[in-house]
Order: structure tokens, then C-alpha cells, then sequence
């Protein structure tokens, strides 16, 4: 690491420095207008946008409502004149047209250029979360988005964090101690993603400073093409198209890498392989799949060797990516092989064949259109070039064998458990992951009990034995947490165990390190709350609501504090909030079942219980309120 970061410092490119400020892409445009023009209409320039009807590519009439049917709910998108909202509704099984819940949202961004997806962002106070329906352009169709189908959707509750933010997005002003909560945000990757950081660049510029940049490099920006070697040119695509786990270095964010660095500077990266016909990847893992080509192996190309990122693919012939295949795949060329057909080319397929079934296109066959395994119903360019599949092979089952690491040089066996973690949180929820980061953590001999303790918590805690949980934090003589997660789930494993004030001690260092982080501030409360401290408990829910009006479970955790403290309207009040965001909040039925218990409306409180007991039959207080109602009634 520290020979590649000296590497880097001694790059003589002004822009790597990190007093160089960004200019944003309006100045490139000033002097660069042609390219401007025509990379604002590239994926990367239309990635994200403001929600309105001409950066939709969807359409919106009655086959646009999707349906949630584990969760039991509708979702309809439309347009209230130029502003995109989504409603969530229920109606009754016995008559469709009794809506029993219904919830709007406006919608304040989509993101994607709708080359595949358009997904929609919704925003609180600069707090921005993914909504729960997608539109899938391939197919025509709207459906729940990426990660919410089985059960597991997040209904508008989805954060967006600066690992989303990085890649589908220019660089947005982020404030520091949240998550997701973002002071400004841009529309749509710029030029200084690519090019570095350009107020050297503009200065000089201005100054009046020209080189001949054909002879020469001008070292105020960088020009990814002129990289001195292959893995830092490849390291500039690899930042957005080489995704999976990424597990960033100590000290390290997502802002900061830099064209003209390695990757592996800032972060390695993880991706899943599987075995048989290795058909299985993740969407954006071009970079990755691409190296597993031998026409990648057996020469220098890079991404840029088939791609101007100025230009759109959509509106490229596919004549010149086939001509990129021939400058190399003919008696010329240094990948031909050595028998030839008549046209001088590598190809065996005959070209009546070829024009029949692809109509002579190279990558056609050769990079088909294939699923991903994280992102439904699209249908994604394969880079691995190779002969096409046989059938047989094509029906072929593949087993995950196992992370590998995509970045440029081996990681650590304690990075590889904590890419087994993320992968186990972000892909796939296989106990098998969690005994793998055990395993490397173990294999990796850390002994340094901060080093260790995170992801030896981080993996118990998945795992959900907070027994373990609480036996790793006597790893620490001196319970002084670094990480603000990890601070968390100590705090919650003790607030389990029913020890409070060792709880409220570890939720307090989540918080120092991550203030503005909602679910912290909520479970701080709650620790509160159950030591009958429901006035300092409060004033965290209210902090949480007045950050984001819309936390479903502060509401309801400020309900019940206001409830022990003898406001029972205000009580009353925010369950009912809390229910018309979330009918099925079980917490909020039986609370306010409670209210209306104190009241005397017995009927009231009855239907509440009932309601909560079908969505969880075995919640004990919501029996026990049952079996007491019972005897009134």
C-alpha cells in the first residue's frame, strides 16, 4: 500500500493534490462545448435527474400500479402535473374499492438514463431513500425495485447512502456525521469524475497557458488515455463498473480516488464466482468480467479500446464495436488466430451463418445481453468475450465458490472477512458468508482487539446471537469503540440483555461518531425509555422527527413516552401518525389499543389487537391485552 501510494504522489498530475477543488462540469463546457453536448446524453451523463416527464422513460396508466403481495400493497406512480408522486394503498379482499390505507410521496429524483432502469429517489430534509417500485425499460414494465421483492421490501425507507451516491451520481455535498443526508446534490456524473479535479486546470487556462497536447500532457488534467500504465487507466473505469463489496482502507471514503491513482489505493473490492459456465455476475462488474477474456489477457487493451465514454452507446452503430473486433481479429491482427477463413478473419462460423443469426455482429455473439444476479429484469452486455455457449453448457448449474478480489492486488485475509460480511448484508443472507468471515478473521491472526472486535461484532450480531455479541466486548479493557456501528450493535445486544446503562454508554459513542444517523438517535431513546427516563427519551424522538417527519418508529416510540408522561392526546396523535405511514407498525396498534383501552372504548382496542395479531400472532403484550379485553368485554 505504501509503495502504490508513492506511486502515486509522484504522478506529476497538479490535480491529485488535495488543496485542487472541483469546478463543476458548466466551466468544462465554457471551453469544451462539442464534448459537453454529447456526454450530457451518455449513461453517465443522464444518470441522475429531477423527477420530472422528460426524464421519465416510463409510462404511467392503469397497467402502471404494481403489486407487493407479501406486504399487501399497491403502488402507483403518476404525475400531478410536472411533479412524480407514488401511491401506496390497500384495499379490502371483499371489495376492491374500500382503500384501507393509503400513503402519497413525492418523488424528487430518478436516477439511471433509462437505458435499462429509471429508480426513484424521495427526499426528508436532505435524507434520501429509494422508493419501492422501478421502471424496467427492457421489458416495459413497472415492478418492485432491486432488493424489495420476498418480503424483504423497505417501502420508502431505503437509505441512500455515499456508496450509491458515488457511483450513480457526481460528487454531492454531503454533511459529515449522517449517512445518507445531503446538503446539495447534483444531476448526473460530470467531467471531473473522470478527468480529476480542474481548478488547476482553469486557472491555467485562464491564464492564458496553452500546450500541444498532441506532442505533449498536460499534467493540470488528467487525461485517462495518456495514464502511464494500464491498471491506473483501467482504475478510472473500475471506480463505477468494477461494483460488489467494496471495503474501503483505514481513514479512507468513496470521494477519494482520484484519476491517475490505483483504486486499491482508496478501497478493494469484492466480487462472487461461481463455477460451471461463470454466467452468473453482478450488473456492474464489466470491468471484472472483461479481464477474464483473453483478448484482454493477450493484449493492452482497456475499456477506452472500445469505448469513447463522449458518446452514447445507444446511438453508436454497432459496426464500430464490430470494427473494433476486426482491427485485431484479422490476418493483421495480433489476436488472429492462425487458421483463417476466406474473409481473413479468426471467425470458424461461415458468413451466411453469421448474417443469418446475428447479423454479422461480432459482439452480438460474443458479448451477449445477459440477467444479472442482483439487478431483476434487465438484460446487461456481457464483457467476458469468449466463444459462445453451447446449449448444454448454458443449462449448466453453477455453484458460488467463493469471494475473489477484483482490484489490483491480493487483499488481506481480515479485509476478506469483512467483504464476506458486507457481501452477507448487500447479496446474499447465506449463513455460510458469516462462518467465511469468521474463518479469514481467525486465518488473519489480527490480534489488536480494536482491529478485531469489529467484525468480530458485525458478524455475530448477523448472525443474531447477541450472547456472542456481548462476550467479544470484553476483547476491550476500556470500552472505547472507533466504529460508529459497532458501538451500535453493542448497545443493542446489551439493550437485550436488559443492561441499559451499558447499552446507553455504547449508543452514546455511535452517536459521537455518527450524530445525524436516525436509527442511532431512535435506539437511544428506546434505551432511555426503558430506564422510565421518557423525558430526556423524547427529546431523541423528537430530534429524529424533526430531522425526518415521516420515522415511523420514533412516532411511535415518542407516543409512548408521551403516554408515560400523561399526554394522552399527544399519544393518541402521533400512533395514528405513525399508522397512516405503516398500518402494519405492530408497536403503534398495541400502543394505541392501550390508549383506547384507558378510555374505556374496549371495541376500539379490540379491532387494534386483533389487527396486530394477524400480522404477529405471537406478540406476547398484544395476547396478554387480548386475554384482559376478553374478560371486560
Amino acid at each position: 500500500e505504501k509503495a502504490l501510494t508513492a506511486a502515486t504522489n509522484a504522478l506529476p498530475y497538479l490535480g491529485l493534490h488535495d488543496s485542487v477543488e472541483y469546478v463543476g462540469m458548466q466551466q468544462c463546457r465554457a471551453c469544451h462545448t462539442e464534448i459537453y453536448e454529447s456526454f450530457i446524453k451518455t449513461g453517465m451523463g443522464e444518470s441522475w435527474g429531477h423527477a420530472t416527464p422528460s426524464k421519465s422513460a416510463a409510462f404511467y396508466n392503469e397497467h402502471s400500479t404494481v403489486y407487493d403481495s407479501i406486504n399487501n400493497f399497491y403502488y402507483k406512480p403518476f404525475f400531478r402535473n410536472d411533479s412524480l408522486y407514488i401511491k401506496e394503498y390497500r384495499v379490502a379482499d371483499n371489495d376492491p374499492k374500500d382503500t384501507l390505507h393509503q400513503r402519497i410521496q413525492y418523488v424528487k429524483y430518478i436516477v439511471g438514463s433509462g437505458h435499462h432502469t429509471n429508480s426513484h429517489i424521495l427526499e426528508e430534509n436532505g435524507y434520501l431513500y429509494q422508493a419501492p417500485i422501478t421502471f424496467y425499460t427492457q421489458d416495459q414494465k413497472w415492478s418492485l425495485a432491486p432488493g424489495f421483492d420476498g418480503g424483504f421490501s423497505s417501502r420508502f425507507n431505503r437509505i441512500i447512502g455515499m456508496e450509491c451516491m458515488s457511483c450513480h451520481n457526481h460528487y454531492p455535498e454531503f454533511i459529515e456525521g449522517s449517512e445518507n443526508k445531503y446538503l446539495q446534490v447534483k444531476t448526473g456524473i460530470e467531467c471531473e469524475r473522470c478527468h480529476g479535479p480542474g481548478e488547476v486546470h482553469l486557472k491555467r487556462k485562464l491564464a492564458g497557458e496553452v500546450i500541444d497536447t498532441a506532442q505533449y500532457i498536460d499534467y493540470s488534467i488528467v487525461n485517462p488515455a495518456k495514464l502511464p500504465d494500464r491498471k491506473t487507466q483501467m482504475s478510472v473505469c473500475q471506480r463505477c463498473h468494477l461494483q460488489g463489496v467494496s471495503i474501503l482502507k483505514d481513514g479512507k471514503t468513496f470521494e477519494d480516488f482520484k484519476p491517475g491513482m490505483h483504486l486499491s489505493e482508496v478501497m478493494d473490492i469484492f466480487l462472487p464466482e461461481f463455477d460451471g459456465p461463470e454466467t452468473s455476475f453482478i450488473m456492474a462488474s464489466q470491468a471484472h468480467r472483461l479481464a477474464k477474456s483473453q483478448c484482454y489477457q493477450m493484449s493492452e487493451m482497456t475499456c477506452m479500446s472500445c469505448h469513447n465514454p463522449h458518446k452514447s452507446v445507444r446511438t453508436t452503430e454497432r459496426s464500430f464495436f464490430n470494427n473494433k473486433c476486426l482491427n485485431c481479429h484479422t490476418d493483421k491482427g495480433e489476436l488472429a488466430l492462425k487458421s483463417k477463413n476466406k474473409e481473413g478473419t479468426s471467425c470458424p462460423e461461415p458468413l451466411a451463418n453469421r448474417i443469418k443469426i446475428n447479423n454479422n455482429d461480432c459482439s452480438g455473439c460474443h458479448m451477449p445481453e445477459s440477467p444479472s444476479i442482483d439487478i431483476p429484469n434487465v438484460r446487461v452486455t456481457d464483457h467476458y468475450i469468449r466463444k459462445p455457449l453451447t446449449e448444454a453448457q448454458k443449462k449448466e448449474v453453477e455453484n458460488f465458490i467463493g469471494l475473489v478480489a477484483a482490484t489490483d492486488r491480493p487483499p488481506s485475509d481480515y479485509t476478506t472477512a469483512k467483504g464476506y460480511l458486507h457481501y452477507y448484508e448487500s447479496y446474499s443472507a447465506e449463513p455460510a458468508n458469516l462462518d467465511s468471515a469468521l474463518y479469514y478473521l481467525k486465518k488473519s491472526g489480527v490480534k489488536n482487539p480494536l482491529l478485531r472486535l469489529e467484525p468480530l461484532v458485525h458478524a455475530h450480531y448477523l448472525k443474531g446471537d447477541m450472547a456472542e455479541v456481548r462476550k467479544a466486548a470484553k476483547l476491550l479493557d476500556i470500552p472505547l469503540i472507533q466504529d460508529g456501528w459497532t458501538a451500535y450493535r453493542l448497545g443493542e445486544a446489551f439493550l437485550q440483555n436488559k443492561a441499559y446503562e451499558t447499552a446507553e454508554k455504547y449508543f452514546k459513542q455511535a452517536l459521537e461518531k455518527i450524530p445525524l444517523q436516525l436509527d442511532f438517535n431512535n435506539k437511544m431513546g428506546i434505551c432511555l425509555s426503558r430506564q422510565n427516563k421518557f423525558d430526556q427519551a423524547a427529546k431523541y424522538f423528537e430530534d429524529v422527527l424533526e430531522e425526518n417527519p415521516n420515522f415511523v418508529s420514533a412516532l411511535a416510540n415518542l407516543g409512548f413516552a408521551k403516554m408515560n408522561m400523561g399526554e394522552m392526546k399527544s399519544a393518541e396523535r402521533l400512533y395514528k401518525k405513525a399508522l397512516s405511514l405503516n398500518p402494519d407498525h405492530v408497536t403503534s396498534l398495541v400502543n394505541l389499543a392501550g390508549v383506547h383501552a384507558m378510555k374505556q372504548e374496549l371495541q376500539q382496542a379490540r379491532a387494534l389487537l386483533e389487527r396486530s395479531l394477524k400480522i404477529q400472532p405471537d406478540h406476547a403484550r398484544a395476547k396478554e391485552m387480548m386475554r384482559q379485553l376478553r374478560k371486560a368485554i
